[in-house]
C-alpha cells in the first residue's frame, strides 16, 4: 500500500514538472559571447586582455572616446585627450601587466604622449593583496613625475581601493560609461560588434543577479531534485535487473565450456566467443551493442560477429567464398554482410531492444541468436581453412 502512494506521489510530481517544463522560455544556446566561445566567461586575465582591447585606440575602431568616457569625471585628464588629434592617438600607449620597478604589476596601464597615465586594476573575485594599489599609485608618482594620472579600481560592486588615489567602479559603472560611445556601424561594423559584445558580456555575467544566470529549467531540477533522484535510483536498479536477464539469456543460448561470455555492466558492447576463435593475429566474435546504461532506453541496438586481428583479412578472404554459398539465406534473414559502416563484421543487424518496457511483443533475443547459427559453422569451416594455411 505504501509503495502504490508513493508511485502516486512521484507520478504527481514529474507530471507537474512535465507540464511546467512546456512553458518555461529555452535559453539560446546559439548566441554566445566571445569570453563564452573560448571557456573565459569569468577569467579575470581574458576579461582585462578584452578591456585593453576596447580601450586602445589603436585596435577599437572608435578611436579615444572610451578612454574619454572612462575619465569623464577627471577634467586634467579630458582635457589631455581632447588635445590629441588624429596623428597622436599613435602615442596612446595600452600595456597589459605593465611592471613596476618595485616589480608590482598592474592590469592595464595607458599613457598618453607622457602627460596622461591612466591605470586600471581589476578585480572580478579576488581581493587586493596587501599594499597592491598603494604600491601602484606610489610607483606611478616615481615613474611618470610630470604626468596628470587617472586611477580606477574596476571590481563587480565598486569596491574602495586601499589606496585613496584610486577610485572604486563597479563594472555596471564601466559599461553605463561605454554606453555612451558613439559607433556607427557603417565605419566598422565588425570592430562595432566586437565592441557590442564585451558590453553584452559583462552585462549577462558580472552584472547579473546569481539567480539569472541559471535558467528556469534548472530552478525546476533543484525544486524537484529529491523526486527525480528517487526515480533516478528506482531506474538504475531496474536497468541493472533487466541486463541481468539479457546476460541470463545469452548464457542459455551460448552453453558449454567452449563459450566465453565477457558480460559487463557498465560497458556499452558485451562480447560472446568460442575460446579458439581468440588465437594470435585472429579474433572472432559476438558482438551486443548493448548495456544497463542503455537496455531501458534506446529502440534499438545493433548484433554483429565480427573479425578481428592482423590475420583478419586472410580469414575474410576464406569467409567469402562460404558467404557467397548462403547469401540466400543471410538476404532471407535480413542480415547485412560487411556493410559499409562495419566493414568486418561477417554479420549484421540492428535488431529492436525487446527489453524496453514498451515493447509489447514476446522478446526473440534468443531466436534471432539462434537463427545465426548457420553463420557459425560457415566460420568453422572457413576457420578449419584458416588454420591449415597457417601450418
Amino acid at each position: 500500500m505504501e509503495n502504490e502512494i508513493e508511485i502516486k506521489n512521484l507520478n504527481s510530481s514529474m507530471q507537474t514538472v512535465s507540464k511546467i517544463l512546456k512553458y518555461l522560455p529555452t535559453r539560446d544556446k546559439k548566441n554566445r559571447t566571445i569570453p563564452q566561445i573560448f571557456k573565459k566567461s569569468f577569467d579575470e586575465n581574458f576579461i582585462s586582455d578584452f578591456l585593453a582591447y576596447i580601450l586602445d585606440p589603436n585596435y577599437n575602431g572608435v578611436g579615444i572616446e572610451p578612454l574619454l568616457r572612462l575619465v569623464e569625471e577627471n577634467p586634467n585628464a579630458i582635457g589631455i585627450l581632447k588635445s590629441l588629434n588624429l596623428a597622436d592617438k599613435s602615442n596612446v600607449t595600452v600595456i597589459r601587466e605593465y611592471t613596476f620597478q618595485c616589480g608590482r604589476r598592474i592590469d592595464i596601464l595607458i599613457n598618453v604622449n607622457d602627460n596622461l597615465v591612466i591605470g586600471l586594476e581589476n578585480k572580478i573575485f579576488s581581493n587586493e593583496s596587501l599594499n597592491q594599489t598603494k604600491d601602484y599609485a606610489n610607483s606611478i608618482s616615481i615613474e611618470f613625475p610630470d604626468s596628470e594620472y587617472a586611477l580606477f579600481f574596476l571590481t563587480l560592486n565598486g569596491v574602495k581601493a586601499d589606496s585613496e588615489d584610486f577610485i572604486p567602479m563597479s563594472y555596471a559603472q564601466l559599461i553605463s560609461k561605454l554606453k555612451k560611445v558613439k559607433f556607427d556601424y557603417r565605419d566598422n561594423i565588425r570592430k562595432k560588434v566586437i565592441f557590442d559584445d564585451f558590453i553584452l558580456h559583462i552585462e549577462e555575467f558580472m552584472m547579473s543577479k546569481k539567480a539569472n544566470k541559471v535558467s528556469d529549467q534548472t530552478r525546476l531540477y533543484l525544486e524537484y531534485r529529491d523526486t527525480i533522484e528517487k526515480l533516478d535510483r528506482f531506474y538504475r536498479e531496474d536497468s541493472i535487473t533487466i541486463f541481468q536477464e539479457f546476460e541470463g539469456m545469452v548464457k542459455s543460448v551460448f552453453e558449454g565450456e567452449e563459450w566465453v561470455i565477457n558480460v559487463k555492466e557498465g560497458r556499452g558492447y558485451q562480447l560472446v566467443y568460442k575460446r579458439k576463435w581468440d588465437i594470435a593475429g585472429l579474433f572472432i566474435h559476438h558482438e551486443f551493442w548493448i548495456s544497463n546504461d542503455t537496455i531501458l532506453l534506446e529502440p534499438t541496438f545493433f548484433y554483429m560477429i565480427e573479425v578481428e586481428g592482423k590475420q583478419r583479412d586472410i580469414f575474410l578472404t576464406l569467409f567469402n567464398k562460404e558467404h557467397e554459398n548462403i547469401k540466400n539465406v543471410y538476404s532471407e534473414k535480413n542480415i547485412e554482410y560487411r556493410p559499409d559502416k562495419r566493414k568486418h563484421a561477417i554479420a549484421f543487424k540492428e535488431l529492436d531492444n525487446f527489453f524496453r518496457p514498451d515493447y509489447k511483443i514476446e522478446n526473440k533475443l534468443i531466436d534471432v541468436i539462434s537463427d545465426w547459427k548457420f553463420i557459425e559453422e560457415a566460420i568453422e569451416r572457413a576457420y578449419d581453412e584458416y588454420l591449415s594455411g597457417i601450418k
